[in-house]
């Protein structure tokens, strides 16, 4: 896959003017604050305009690369170049025809970084079904080490989220550590860079865990289990629905992570 990115100036970041108030003595002080920009992103496949994402713009080409995967099933190894222009808000992705013929159009659509991201490009029933994650270990001191791992990190915090408090996180576990960390306003956003920087790095997917700050309903599972990633964590709740989606696939879904626990929602460990 060639990667191009002409440089622009996209805002991750930003600081404005406010007042804060204090409640207890109503004092009122002025300040700056920052907060996470805004960037929307028009994603063309084979010059058709496949997908327009709000999204925070940091590890672009690891987000594109993981989008098309988790929503419409184009796997990398058929995306031939990925060229990005930041100034223009503009991805032009040439992808195999082989994986063009399992895309419909879906005209109308604009997504959102909240639940059911949509596309304007989605694969055919045919082209996108899910496969059953293959049979993975899973035992009390794997866990261990992951939870470890995560709490570590957040306990230093992320750059955007330290700066803004406004930012979802994605990190790749692999072997016990985090090798990756994606920020982005919308947490299904950070999952798909996650899943890009996989497939991008050529690390099987089978040796790796995701984990999320943002919760776990079906939408974010459905994009996990299609990227043939084995284990989700997150410190918040799946929804049941998520949980019974996850048990008929073989994903293992992890949550309510704390510093002395987590909840195994869909694996007995006993």
């Amino acid at each position: 896959m060639e990667v191009i990115v002409h440089k622009g100036n996209p805002v991750t970041t930003g600081k404005v003017k406010t007042e804060r108030l204090r409640l207890d003595n109503l004092n009122v002080s002025s300040e700056d604050t920052e907060l996470i920009g805004e960037y929307l992103l028009y994603i063309y496949i084979n010059d058709r305009l496949g997908s327009k994402v709000v999204c925070t713009p940091s590890d672009l080409p690891e987000l594109i690369t993981g989008r098309l995967l988790t929503e419409t099933g184009i796997r990398p190894d058929s995306i031939r170049s990925i060229h990005l222009l930041e100034q223009q808000n503009k991805a032009k992705v040439l992808v195999d025809l082989e994986a063009l013929e399992k895309l419909s159009g879906d005209d109308g659509i604009v997504p959102t970084c909240c639940t059911d991201n949509a596309t304007l490009i989605r694969a055919n029933k045919g082209g996108a079904e899910l496969e059953c994650i293959p049979e993975h270990d899973i035992c009390p001191e794997s866990v261990k080490e992951l939870v470890l791992a995560v709490n570590g990190r957040l306990s230093e915090d992320t750059p955007i989220h330290k700066a803004t408090r406004s930012s979802h996180s994605c990190f790749v576990l692999k072997d016990g550590r985090i090798v990756f960390e994606a920020e982005d306003i919308g947490r299904h956003n950070a999952v798909d860079k996650a899943v890009g920087y996989i497939f991008m790095n050529g690390i099987d997917p089978m040796t790796t865990a995701l984990f999320t700050t943002g919760r776990m309903p079906v939408d974010m599972v459905r994009k996990v289990i299609r990227a043939s990633v084995p284990v989700l964590i997150s410190r918040q709740q799946p929804s049941t629905e998520s949980v019974e989606f996850a048990k008929s696939y073989g994903l293992t879904v992890i949550g309510n992570v704390r510093a002395d626990s987590a909840l195994i929602y869909t694996r007995s460990l006993l």
